[in-house]
């Protein structure tokens, strides 16, 4: 672990095994550790983890009960006995499935420390690290002072508020950072109950089962975020039933949902006309400086149009770049040129000629010199000269192209964004997030706003529809939605040439090993839960663009 990964985490050099013969167990497992800055060795049988405990002290041990070769009581039988010889004091925890929680005792009478019932419960989680490693695992300080601040915001609250029943005000305010940032989340989440609330009622009635469970999923995870854990426990069964063809059993409880469902709301209502702030002084935010900004005023943005052409076409091209405050360096499309100015920008815009094959060299060799310099080349001009240019081999790193009649607007707008993209200068990253729960988009999107500069699209179609204008630098994308699913819309991106290399992560309001080892089959480059508090989620952002970044 480097000492970024240390200081974005704040946690100690904490070692733990994870013994598992399931590969996806012990990805899902090292994963929720590694995030928490714990260090993670793997191992897939009794006797690989009893040869790396001959070699390694460590400071707990997740031990599977049941696998082929050695189970999980004779490999705790060996590592007793090399514990004593060492003189190590290490604990180990039986990591076993769900019908082992009607062992527990014997597990303990067995030698284990404790028992972990699979999967896992990031909250139990934490008590084992809590109650097994020094310092359980963090800087006790740090927690304090979390501790202290979250108890501040909690007085800040509105005084009503805190009579609200079956609302947990301090799950709700850990989860969403700030007191302000929880009422404006409680204030989406009342203003879509009846809409929702009619919705969930009309698939029960019409047993339309597919999107009856997308509802009470959706409405599971929010509800997780503002606190409202009965409601959120109340979908969770429903959902569980669904998913198992209970339909007697949605029958039977989703009238009982929906009248605390619709209780929360009349509680509630009052934010969405009125959203009330922590009665503490509240100092503006500080915004960010924005790329395009800065640029403006310390620099002239450059940009080279490659153009044989002088015509009426090619003289509004330049003047709207030059609208968005571009030095517009132009330049003939011949290879002497081309090579002469190569340094000038990062961000070429080709305009080719009726000459095919001219064109087709000069399209070969901006491609060419694009992959090797990191550049952002696009195309403008007529269909029949954009088709000969297309048909060059590297035609996946051309970003954008604009047919005549071209949006000049657009376009200098475009490759606004290009340049930021590309520039030296710090910029805001783009974040689309496509998630079919309003209420979540809402809320994601006002949690990341003060980092990133987010969009949101409400469905797979719409999502990529906005691809076809913009380029972001990560997708967020809720992994169940109706029409197109997420793994649908993510194949859909990986198939289009230009948008392949965005990064996607999957949001999900599962955590059980089957519905996360059906996630990981379609390999995203991660996924996050959608009951993530906001800290943990910009903290998983952060890491991931810095680990992304170190790639290149």
């Amino acid at each position: 672990m480097d000492n970024h990964e240390a200081q974005i985490n704040h946690n100690s050099s904490a070692r733990i095994l994870i013994v598992d013969d399931m590969p996806v167990n012990r990805t899902i497992m090292s994963s929720m550790l590694t995030s928490l800055g714990i260090t993670c060795d793997l191992a897939g049988s009794g006797s690989e983890c009893i040869e790396m405990c001959k070699k390694c002290t460590y400071d707990l041990i997740l031990l599977d009960h049941r696998m082929p070769d050695m189970d999980g009581v004779d490999t705790l039988v060996v590592l007793k006995d090399i514990f004593r010889r060492t003189g190590a004091e290490t604990p180990v925890i039986c990591h076993t499935a769900e019908e082992g929680r009607n062992y527990i005792n014997l597990y303990k009478a067995a030698g284990f420390a404790d028992v972990l019932i699979k999967p896992a419960d990031p909250g139990e989680i934490m008590v084992m690290l809590m109650t097994y490693l020094p310092n359980g695992g963090y800087v006790l300080p740090q927690d304090e002072e979390r501790k202290n601040r979250v108890d501040r915001e909690l007085e800040s609250l509105p005084a009503w508020l805190k009579t609200v029943p079956k609302l947990d005000l301090k799950s709700g305010v850990e989860h969403c950072d700030t007191a302000s940032g929880y009422l404006n989340a409680l204030a989406v989440f009342a203003g879509s109950v009846q809409d929702k609330a009619a919705d969930i009622k009309r698939f029960e009635v019409d047993e339309n089962w597919p999107m009856y469970l997308l509802r009470v999923h959706s409405l599971k995870s929010v509800a997780r975020l503002i606190g409202a854990t009965s409601i959120a426990d109340r979908a969770a069964d429903l959902e569980f039933a669904g998913r198992h063809q209970e339909y007697a059993l949605i029958h039977a409880g989703t009238s009982a949902l929906l009248e605390e469902y619709n209780d929360m709301y009349s509680r509630l209502k009052k934010l969405i006309d009125m959203k009330e702030l922590p009665k503490e002084e509240e100092k503006p935010k500080e915004k960010k400086p924005v790329a395009n900004t800065r640029t403006k005023f310390f620099e002239k943005r450059k940009i080279i149009l490659v153009s044989e052409d002088r015509g009426i076409v090619w003289k509004g091209i330049t003047k709207a770049l030059e609208e968005e405050d571009f030095d517009v360096i132009s330049i003939k499309d011949t290879r002497e040129e081309i090579l002469e100015h190569r340094a000038d920008s990062k961000l070429i815009l080709y305009y080719p000629s009726e000459d095919a094959d001219q064109t087709k060299v000069i399209s070969a060799m901006l491609t060419e010199m694009c992959r090797d310099d990191n550049k952002i080349l696009c195309l403008a001009g007529d269909p029949l000269d954009l088709k000969t240019a297309l048909e060059i081999h590297d035609k996946e790193y051309i970003s954008s192209v604009y047919t005549r009649p071209i949006d000049l607007k657009k376009m200098a707008a475009d490759m606004s964004d290009y340049h930021d993209m590309v520039s030296d200068i710090p910029r805001t990253r783009r974040i689309l997030v496509i998630d079919d729960d309003t209420d979540f988009l809402a809320i994601i999107k006002d949690w990341l706003s003060e980092t990133y500069h987010v969009e949101c699209s409400r469905s797979g179609p719409s999502g990529l529809g906005y691809l076809d204008l913009k380029r972001p630098d990560l997708i967020l994308l809720d992994y169940e939605m109706p029409g197109m699913n997420g793994d649908q819309v993510m194949q859909r991106i990986r198939s289009n040439p230009v948008n392949k290399r965005i990064p996607i992560i999957f949001l999900t309001g599962k955590n059980d090993r089957e519905g996360i080892m059906k996630l990981l089959e379609q390999k995203p480059d991660g996924y996050l839960l959608k009951s993530m508090p906001k800290e943990e989620l910009l903290d998983a952002l952060e890491r991931f663009f810095y680990y992304s970044a170190k790639k290149v």
